[in-house]
């Protein structure tokens, strides 16, 4: 069994260039939220790694409880209690080797604009749909070149030209009291945030709808927001195409802020205490 390899701040990763873990980007990873020294959703995000792991045939030879324990040891060496938690799986000749990192917590932009684009639609027949890959330079020249126009990020469709996700978090509106998001198969990352806020909203008796959408849907949206594991949820108010900007309503939103405050409850529910005070 390979060692976790624990990467505190100034550490450096020896990686070998003739490996797909470095070559092609051959590895899956995970962003978990730090908050006050709990870490967010643990059970879901590491079920969701396990799985892409499974499903990518990278060989994940360590139990939940002992990555966890080197999460622990690494927050607790760097007295990190706000921030976020990096888990990192490469692929290394035939088998893989698990790395776990983490930053302080960063900034988010302030902008509530995002900019919807069907240039470079999401291929949702891709071997890599629905999983947290390394291969994110796409996802990230597209974020980059969203943001440096004031954009706080690009709204996706598919090949099929439908509604998909952003660069890096997925996709709610809110309409007619129903809320809706675009279905999995449509190629998207199955989102920790985006599961336990559909099994929110089914606790709290909202009906929730998963489907395939055009853009022109959010015209009759009462609300847009994105949603992902360090941001949570946010909202939008504009939604750009071109030169047109979409600019969405403004008055208050029960189901929205019900959702939000539901959702604060269950993540500290299901984080995990990592100092002992």
């Amino acid at each position: 069994m390979s060692e976790i390899i624990i990467l505190q701040s100034g550490d450096a990763a020896a990686l070998n260039p003739n490996q797909s873990g470095f070559a092609h980007g051959f590895g899956i990873f995970e962003t978990i939220k730090l908050s006050q020294g709990r870490l967010c959703f643990w059970e879901t995000h590491w079920q969701r790694f396990y799985d892409s792991a499974v499903d990518l045939r990278l060989p994940l030879d360590h139990t939940p409880e002992e990555a966890l324990a080197a999460i622990r040891e690494l927050v607790q060496a760097e007295g990190l209690r706000d921030g976020t938690v990096k888990l990192s799986l490469l692929k290394e000749g035939a088998g893989a080797r698990c790395y776990v990192y983490a930053r302080p917590a960063m900034a988010a932009t302030t902008s509530v604009r995002l900019q919807l684009t069907t240039k470079h639609p999401l291929n949702e027949h891709s071997r890599l749909a629905g999983h947290k890959a390394h291969n994110y330079m796409e996802n990230m020249l597209l974020l980059e070149s969203a943001r440096a126009e004031g954009y706080a990020d690009v709204l996706r469709v598919n090949t099929a030209g439908v509604l998909a996700e952003t660069t890096i978090a997925n996709l709610f509106f809110i309409k007619q009291g129903r809320l809706c998001t675009p279905a999995l198969s449509t190629g998207i990352l199955p989102g920790v945030i985006r599961a336990e806020l559909l099994q929110l909203a089914d606790s709290l008796a909202i009906p929730v709808e998963e489907g395939s959408y055009t853009p022109a849907v959010l015209q009759e949206a009462d609300a847009v927001f994105l949603t992902n594991s360090t941001g949570g949820i946010r909202l939008m108010d504009t939604i750009s195409e071109g030169e047109l900007d979409l600019i969405l309503p403004s008055e208050p939103r029960p189901l929205l802020d019900a959702l939000t405050s539901g959702l604060s409850d269950v993540e500290m529910k299901k984080s995990v205490l990592l100092f002992d005070d």
